[in-house]
């Protein structure tokens, strides 16, 4: 029995050195932290003692490298050991999961604020994020020719509420175009689009938000953005909008929220123009104040409140504002800042100013000089010829529409006899040969009134565009008037603006002629 022990021990001891020697080779994880070590010598200590029931881990080679198999539910030490080694590596994971998650949230705050400014509470009323779409019985697309739509949308073109134009069509008919896609006046509509023809922007949805504030739409509300936020955001889009059953839309009408042109006049609003500079400065409506309506705009999103107060700091909130663009509709998106900035404002066009201005009713049908071209010092005959107005552009306001009895213009016009415009019988008498035609009813022609005469004049410019000179022309026969202009002038192109005026009503036909006038040895240095 001894011997057989002392073979047995000879037998381990060599099957440790040829472990040993293998093993100086290369070096696994485990060994290098001493856990080889201890296997082996737990492995001789239970041997020596007879106890053969422990956890003996099976050696394998793999590479050169010693990887103990051990069951680590009789191991202990090893199981602690590795129990902490993962505990380690989930917990690493875990931190790296949690930064990993911090940077997107980061970012996607980041992005948030870029596209959605911080909005006051103002505009956040009216104004709704992206992610709050869900919440809207009726999204409305107002986008003309959409491609794609956010789930759930119907289509409404916002020129279908216009007229050929622009002007807005009336009540009943754009109720007609609400009922016919399924939305009522009670409905919770959220609106959203863009004219892209148009370059784009949010006017076309301000707009028809304000179209519906003014058909008493109480439950209407903006999205802030447009499709191509909702894109960038990764949401889903249809190809087609969603149809819904025709309904009926009952309009209340809130008038305060569009001026007339006799509003307009009455001096009682501020009035803003929110065209360009340019168009401003060709023409605008007195009193008027400047304001693009490109200021109140971000890229193509409404500022907040917090960067617009500077805008609009010369405008009291004690008196009404009325704003206008040539139809109204970019108009909306500087009407839409200060109603949320708590302004009583008002929309109108620049539009139906110029066609309720009040008109003469004829045109002019002809001009020339004699001679022309004229040598600097000769005496020019300039002559006029007016002819009936061909279309009455404007039978709501005042009306202009002459007849002709004989070869004399009549010009039938609506108004008070004191004010220049006579009664609807009035008429233009034509017969004085002083070149001043009074207005007023047949058989009183009224001399004496400067303020009911009709007046022809011809303003001569410069090349520049700097009034040299201003003929009174007087009626020589039937629509026929004539004035001198002595051309003592320098050479050069002259034009002719012809103005004819009566009471208040005053038309100009710009640049109506042109009178070349060329030096001579006498008037050689003039203008030098």
């Amino acid at each position: 029995m001894r011997m057989i022990k002392t073979v047995s021990s000879i037998l381990l001891l060599i099957a440790v050195a040829i472990a040993a020697t293998s093993s100086a080779s290369a070096e696994c994880a485990a060994c290098s932290s001493g856990n080889q070590q201890e296997v082996l010598n737990n492995e001789w200590a239970a041997f020596m003692s007879g106890n053969t029931t422990s956890a003996a881990p099976t050696l394998s080679t793999t590479g050169g490298l010693v990887n103990p198999k051990v069951s680590r539910q009789n191991a202990a030490s090893l199981n602690t050991k590795s129990s902490e080694s993962t505990a380690s590596v989930e917990t690493a994971e875990a931190a790296s999961e949690t930064q990993k998650t911090a940077a997107e949230n980061a970012q996607k705050t980041i992005a948030d604020k870029a596209a959605s400014p911080e909005r006051s509470e103002g505009f956040a009323a009216v104004l709704v994020p992206l992610d709050q779409v869900e919440s809207f019985g009726i999204i409305l697309d107002i986008s003309p020719n959409s491609t794609e739509y956010i789930p759930g949308s119907v289509n409404i073109p916002y020129t279908k509420f216009l007229k050929e134009g622009g002007a807005l069509k009336p009540v009943s008919e754009m109720a007609l175009v609400l009922g016919d896609v399924g939305i009522s006046e009670n409905d919770n509509v959220l609106i959203y689009g863009e004219c892209q023809p148009c370059g784009g922007g949010p006017s076309a949805a301000t707009y028809v938000y304000w179209m519906m504030k003014y058909l008493g739409h109480n439950n209407v509300k903006m999205l802030d953005g447009g499709i191509d936020d909702w894109v960038a955001a990764k949401e889903p889009t249809v190809a087609e909008p969603q149809q819904l059953p025709k309904t009926t839309y009952n309009a209340t009408v809130k008038s305060n929220l569009m001026a007339t042109y006799e509003y307009v006049q009455s001096g009682e609003a501020q009035i803003v123009d929110a065209r360009t500079a340019e168009e401003f400065n060709a023409g605008a409506i007195p009193g008027a104040v400047n304001i693009p309506y490109d200021s109140v705009l971000s890229g193509k999103k409404i500022k907040d409140e917090a960067g617009l107060a500077d805008l609009f700091s010369s405008l009291s909130k004690d008196r009404p504002v009325v704003i206008y663009t040539n139809t109204g509709v970019k108009a909306s998106m500087v009407w839409f800042v200060l109603d949320r900035m708590g302004y009583d404002a008002r929309i109108y066009s620049w539009q139906d100013w110029q066609a309720s201005q009040p008109k003469l009713g004829f045109d002019l049908h002809e001009v020339k000089a004699s001679p022309n071209p004229a040598n600097t010092g000769d005496v020019v005959q300039i002559t006029a010829i007016f002819e009936e107005e061909k279309k009455n552009t404007n039978t709501d306001a005042i009306s202009a529409a002459p007849t002709k009895t004989g070869n004399e213009t009549v010009l039938t016009v609506k108004g008070c006899a004191t004010c220049g415009f006579g009664s609807p019988q009035g008429y233009a008498d034509l017969s004085d040969t002083n070149g001043v035609v009074q207005i007023g009813s047949k058989g009183q022609t009224q001399k004496s009134s400067a303020d009911s005469g009709f007046k022809v004049s011809a303003v001569i410019k410069s090349e520049a565009g700097a009034q040299v000179s201003s003929v009174i022309m007087k009626r020589v026969t039937g629509d026929q008037f004539a004035g001198i202009w002595n051309a003592n002038v320098a050479a050069g192109v002259y034009s002719v603006d012809i103005v004819a005026a009566t009471g208040e009503v005053t038309k100009t036909f710009a640049d109506a002629l042109e009178i070349q006038v060329s030096s001579t040895s006498k008037y050689k240095n003039l203008g030098k």
